[in-house]
């Protein structure tokens, strides 16, 4: 998840019977069957501000024309917002620009026209330890046999205690959740959303930033990068 390991997680993709790794049969509906991501499953519902970058990363529609995602993932050229397919359906709008918020890995990525999908809320504070969050990605469904993913990705876990991931250089600015050798985000997830909440009424709390313990592996702790702490400074970027 850190950019060194991403940079090589897309040439495999772009090389992937050198690389070992296979994709899921992309015909493969959502929430029916499939290997799920290191203990998550296939997306129980549509997320409208659900986002599949060009570069290989994932993101979160949080305004029409913006993309809150990882700044370690890199440009990205074209955007395909919520659909649970990473290739095909939803809205596919290019990009033109993005931002990043110093000393971070947040970044902001802007459209050049705006997106129909309706925008996920942001966090006005971090959420307490104990507290039920839910991870989304088209990563790798295992590990360290990589196997991506086609169909949209969902796992639900636990928000620690920001110290619990200190060895992967989190701090309290940032969104620590749970994981282990079968339940954790991986390779491929990089910049998309952790979110608290119900069905159709969720909250962005951060972007997948990498490994909590600072091995630069799956099946571990994830750090996220903390939405709430930088609110000020992306809203003054998408203009609100």
């Amino acid at each position: 998840m850190r950019k060194l390991l991403h940079a090589t997680l897309v040439a495999c993709a772009l090389a992937l019977a050198m690389c070992g790794v296979t994709s899921a049969n992309a015909a493969e509906p959502a929430g029916e069957g499939g290997v799920p991501i290191i203990g998550g499953h296939n997306a129980t519902e549509t997320y409208s501000w659900m986002v599949s970058l060009s570069n290989g990363c994932g993101g979160s529609l949080v305004a029409a024309q913006w993309i809150v995602t990882a700044n370690h993932c890199g440009a990205a050229s074209q955007a395909r917002i919520g659909s649970t397919y990473k290739s095909s359906g939803g809205e596919v709008r290019q990009i033109d620009r993005r931002t990043t918020r110093s000393g971070t890995d947040l970044t902001l990525m802007h459209l050049s026209a705006p997106a129909q999908s309706a925008p996920v809320k942001m966090a006005q504070s971090n959420p307490a330890a104990g507290t039920p969050v839910r991870l989304l990605g088209f990563g790798c469904m295992s590990w360290p046999s990589c196997r991506t993913a086609s169909v949209l990705q969902e796992i639900d876990l636990t928000i620690l205690s920001s110290s619990r991931c200190a060895a992967g250089g989190g701090t309290a600015n940032d969104v620590c959740v749970s994981g282990d050798r079968t339940h954790s985000a991986c390779h491929g997830d990089s910049g998309g959303p952790a979110v608290v909440g119900t069905r159709g009424d969720w909250t962005l709390v951060g972007e997948t930033h990498g490994p909590g313990d600072n091995m630069g592996e799956c099946a571990t702790t994830t750090l996220y990068t903390g939405i709430a702490p930088y609110l000020s400074w992306i809203n003054q970027q998408i203009g609100r």
